[in-house]
């Protein structure tokens, strides 16, 4: 008998191999299999080889594993896979465990401690749970503070009681430090959690734990999704909206799309959460395919804060104190500080400055390997690359006029913190950002910091944009409210909302009221006026309108060519020959090749295409075709998007 066994590897097929064993296989039955002048450990994929020549030798599988990774689950890697056009040695590396005999487990017991919960909380609870053990998604739409963790927790709980097992995504290994602890508050014990960051010893336990269908509830980053749960009853999709669940690197996905796709695979109720939904979201539910579970009023009767705008336009330097802040929003965080309250300043740029520039020549500092600016960090003095981690010491003098005239240009979180501490030597300030903050022990010593009233201003990038719940912040401060609304991106000006909603959201979260600054150079914009307002409603209606009068998603579908290489001539050869070789269909519009808006990174040189394609349309087998009949050199660098959220 043969099998097709997938084993981890840049392959992008199964491989054939004889059974030589009295013991019929099962898909799915990890195996031991030679592998040119080795052995590895596959997954038999399918029992139905096909036919080989007689001349072809066929080596034999060498050893089987107790272990099978249940059908259903294989089914969805089948999809997965062919879904986001990932090779698939490439996937099964990244679902196989390290180790295959299972270590000894106990399983974590929890002892549920009920929260009061309002009525609207209790019914969005027994709607999940009226769907529990059936493919089913819902939206849990509710205001920032409205207690929307407290509600899928205690689905949690139930399914917990019922033998089930529970996976809670979230989208940032930062946020499961608070989190962690207001499970164990509820709990009395710790969530299994999984993220790049825990140990090998610690997956292997859990990887053994949830396939062997133990009742859990895990805790868990995108590559959670991957773990071979055999009990699975409820997925939580927290913040559903965030970019962060689209992987841009090895495997491309997005997690909340795949959670579906699993969902519908193996019959598991969806949760997907979020206070500012996504518009392809917003869209199903219109469209009858979700449910909308809608929590309208914030919990304990705590009120929205007040958001006000602040004009810079004509603001003079000598009219304020400090350089980057609106006169009104340093005098409100004075009287924070006289009232022992605290404040945050949202500021989505991390480092000293970024940019740093010739005042006499106009040079600006870049860097050698990248088209973008050099940031400037104070705390390690130094020029760093945040896109391939190159360094260098800050030049004393011009590279180009060799004068000493070099200086930071524009604030970043280390700039306006150092700025603040000259200002008000009384007040405990803290940054954060994912330089300064990038272990989970530094993220639970700043949650508690944060949380035992040890600062009193936090200035941060968007680590504290969301998820997170600090009583006593009253005041927050964005220092540039529409830094984002001019990228290339068409997801722009739905993502500057999401997050000044968001973040806005941070302050006045129980008794204390709060109140929100946006500082703009544009008062009058249509997403700065909605997020003022409260307007969640109009800024969909408006963004849904535009999107489908250009025929974007939600109303159509988008893929995407990355080519790179260090060689822009042969890179952009090659373009023209994929343009050249496209095949023609009505369905699809193919735009490029056109230079990547970040033209060239890690000293590779990029081009991009863009796929507009109407519901529907195969465009994986479009795609798989299209690129079979180009050879590509071995210099060049081809990734695929389907779906894609970032355009750099």
């Amino acid at each position: 008998m043969k099998v097709e066994v997938a084993v981890p590897s840049i392959l992008d097929r199964s491989l054939t191999y004889l059974w030589p064993f009295d013991v019929p296989p099962t898909i799915g039955q990890i195996v031991e299999v030679p592998l040119k002048n080795s052995s590895t450990v596959g997954v038999i994929w399918s029992l139905e080889a096909d036919i080989i020549p007689n001349s072809y030798s066929l080596k034999s599988v060498l050893n089987y594993y107790p272990l099978v990774l249940p059908e259903p689950f294989v089914i969805f890697l089948k999809k997965f896979g062919h879904y986001t056009l990932t090779p698939l040695g490439v996937l099964i590396k990244h679902v196989l465990p390290k180790v295959i005999t299972p270590p000894a487990i106990t399983p974590p017991a929890y002892i549920f401690k009920a929260p009061e919960l309002t009525a609207e909380q209790r019914g969005a609870k027994d709607a999940i749970l009226d769907k529990l053990g059936e493919f089913h998604i819902s939206l849990l739409d509710g205001v920032t503070g409205s207690g929307k963790t407290e509600i899928y927790l205690e689905a949690s709980a139930k399914a917990y009681e019922m033998g089930k097992q529970t996976l809670i995504l979230l989208p940032e290994i930062a946020l499961t430090a608070q989190f962690q602890q207001r499970f164990e508050d509820r709990f009395g014990n710790k969530p299994l959690i999984w993220h790049s960051q825990i140990s090998p010893k610690q997956r292997n336990i859990i990887w053994h734990q949830v396939h062997q269908g133990v009742p859990c509830i895990m805790l868990g980053a995108r590559s959670s999704l991957l773990l071979p749960f055999s009990n699975l009853s409820l997925l939580v999709v927290d913040e559903e909206h965030d970019p962060s669940y689209k992987q841009d690197e090895v495997i491309i996905y997005h997690a909340r799309d795949m959670a579906i796709l699993r969902a519908a695979q193996e019959n598991i109720n969806t949760v997907l959460v979020s206070a500012t939904p996504s518009l392809e979201t917003i869209y199903n539910v219109r469209q009858k395919k979700y449910a909308h579970l809608k929590v309208n009023s914030r919990y304990g009767n705590a009120a929205l804060p007040a958001i006000n705008i602040l004009s810079m336009r004509g603001l003079k330097k000598s009219q304020r104190a400090s350089q980057w802040l609106h006169p009104t929003l340093f005098e409100e965080i004075q009287k924070r500080l006289a009232c022992q309250e605290q404040s945050l300043l949202f500021l989505n740029r991390r480092g000293y400055a970024p940019l740093t520039i010739c005042s006499d020549c106009g040079f600006k500092v870049t860097c050698a390997a990248c088209d973008v600016a050099l940031v400037q960090h104070k705390n390690q003095p130094r020029l760093h690359c945040h896109y391939c981690d190159f360094t260098q010491p800050i030049p004393a003098n011009c590279p180009k006029c060799s004068q000493t005239t070099l200086s930071p240009c524009g604030p970043g979180v280390e700039r306006l913190s150092e700025e603040l501490t000259a200002l008000l030597p009384q007040a405990r300030i803290l940054s954060v950002s994912s330089d300064l903050v990038n272990t989970p022990k530094r993220t639970q010593e700043m949650v508690d910091g944060i949380l035992n009233n040890q600062f009193d201003i936090i200035v941060a990038t968007q680590m504290l944009s969301k998820g997170y719940h600090f009583p006593n912040i009253t005041l927050v401060g964005v220092v540039d409210a529409d830094m984002g609304l001019n990228g290339p991106d068409l997801r722009c000006a739905e993502r500057t909302y999401q997050q000044l909603h968001q973040v806005a959201g941070r302050c006045g979260r129980e008794q204390k009221p709060g109140t929100v600054y946006l500082q703009t150079y544009d008062p009058e914009h249509s997403v700065i006026k909605a997020v003022a307002n409260w307007d969640q409603a109009n800024f969909v209606e408006l963004e849904l309108e535009d999107r489908e009068q250009h025929g974007m998603p939600p109303f159509g579908r988008l893929a995407s060519f990355l080519v790179s290489g260090r060689d822009n001539t042969e890179v952009l050869s090659f373009c023209r020959k994929l343009l050249h070789t496209a095949p023609r269909h009505d369905n699809i519009l193919i735009m490029g090749p056109v230079p990547a808006p970040l033209s060239r990174l890690k000293n590779q040189f990029r081009w991009r295409f863009l796929l507009k394609y109407s519901k529907g349309f195969a465009i994986q087998s479009f795609i798989r075709h299209w690129i079979s009949q180009v050879a590509k050199p071995a210099s060049i660098r081809l990734i695929v998007d389907i779906d894609p959220l970032a355009f750099h």
